[in-house]
């Protein structure tokens, strides 16, 4: 058996890689903080800081660069072909959560929230959006951004979102609600890939070996720094920590796509989405049972807390992607459906403009399958039903 793949089939594998490693990451740190929350401690303390830097700017990124030709339609398309997909997306999951912990007992989905059964957690999804997925919301919010900007200077563009990420990032601004946090500091990573689509994806699969040379050094300096010192409130630091981070975890994720073994990290981007929405479920599942069932003194488990972590982490995945297999068939829950205008019903078809500089064609006419937007599920789904 070879270890490494054909070359030619790496050729859009890379994303697929890079966003099966991050979806791992915020599995691993919503599982730690969910331990947290029932006294098992020591499972993150400052590695938070990689957490930070890599797994959700990349997500945005990868979101921007398939995305690059919404700049290039009407806003009928853009409600149509993004925004109304979106928002039902957000809504429907926001529901299914809410009924979710009206069910299990025990279970803490708030964390310093609103209450997950507090009937105000629907009354204001779009002024307070929760932890739990509050990314979607943000894909909304930034697809609208980048259309209504279009017509601006890129670099502008840029330099302001850089701005106020950077004003979130240091703490100048705090809105105390996880997801407009995020939402303000990640919003430069969704522009530039939209921006810069075309030349980042030349620019991986063209130069990405002597690249390692000068983003190696760069990220290995500005992690070190935020891991060692408490300065995130120096202006644009963790911004430039996030740009290297991402980076460099797209070169890794090239160098890696092609090895075998390894093919679980691809397969979990294909499905990002879908983990990305059941993922907490099975930890809060297992958290309530730990609750009942560990020591009163959790320093009893001394020494376990990282196994015992590793080990409700690949229970919520492996579940994820299992029921995903059945879930996939009630379509309804990840688009609209044809009645309510979904991508069933029947209408003319868009025209496909000229492509503009940096444009990359996004291969999904819905969001279907973002924060994974992924060209080679898109390919192996279509496979399927021949």
């Amino acid at each position: 058996m070879k270890l490494l793949k054909p070359a030619g089939g790496a050729r859009r594998e890379w994303v697929d890689f890079a966003k099966g490693a991050a979806i791992l990451m915020v599995v691993y740190y919503h599982t730690s903080l969910y331990l947290g929350d029932i006294g098992v401690e020591n499972t993150l303390g400052r590695i938070k800081v990689v957490f930070e830097l890599f797994p959700m700017p990349l997500f945005f990124l990868v979101s921007g660069l398939f995305g690059s030709r919404i700049r290039t339609w009407s806003f009928r398309d853009l409600w149509r072909r993004r925004l109304y997909p979106l928002l039902w997306l957000y809504v429907v999951w926001s529901v299914i959560r809410m009924a979710f912990y009206l069910v299990v007992p025990l279970a803490n989905g708030g964390l310093g929230e609103l209450p997950a059964t507090d009937p105000l957690n629907l009354l204001l999804l779009f002024f307070w959006p929760s932890s739990s997925y509050w990314f979607i919301y943000g894909l909304f919010l930034f697809t609208l951004g980048a259309w209504l900007l279009r017509k601006v200077d890129h670099r502008v563009q840029v330099a302001l979102a850089a701005v106020m990420g950077t004003m979130f990032t240091t703490g100048l601004l705090n809105t105390t609600n996880v997801g407009w946090n995020r939402i303000g500091a990640l919003f430069v990573f969704f522009l530039v890939g939209t921006l810069y689509s075309k030349r980042i994806i030349d620019f991986v699969e063209q130069k990405g070996s002597r690249a390692f040379l000068y983003v190696t050094p760069v990220f290995v300096v500005l992690s070190a720094v935020l891991f060692l010192f408490p300065i995130r409130w120096v202006p644009f630091l963790a911004l430039a920590g996030q740009m290297a981070a991402v980076a460099m975890g797209i070169l890794v994720s090239r160098a890696l796509s092609r090895v075998r073994f390894l093919n679980f990290f691809t397969i979990c981007g294909e499905r990002s989405l879908h983990i990305y929405l059941l993922h907490l479920y099975f930890i809060v599942i297992a958290i309530t049972v730990l609750r009942v069932i560990l020591p009163e003194d959790r320093s009893e488990l001394g020494g376990f807390e990282v196994p015992l972590l590793l080990v409700v982490m690949v229970l919520a995945v492996v579940l994820s992607l299992f029921v995903t297999r059945y879930l996939s068939k009630v379509k309804w829950i990840y688009v609209p459906p044809a009645a309510l205008g979904g991508p069933g019903k029947r209408r003319t078809p868009v025209p496909v403009p000229a492509r503009g500089p940096g444009a990359v064609s996004d291969p999904a006419a819905v969001p279907a399958d973002e924060p994974g937007t992924s060209p080679s599920y898109e390919k192996k789904r279509a496979e399927s039903h021949e």
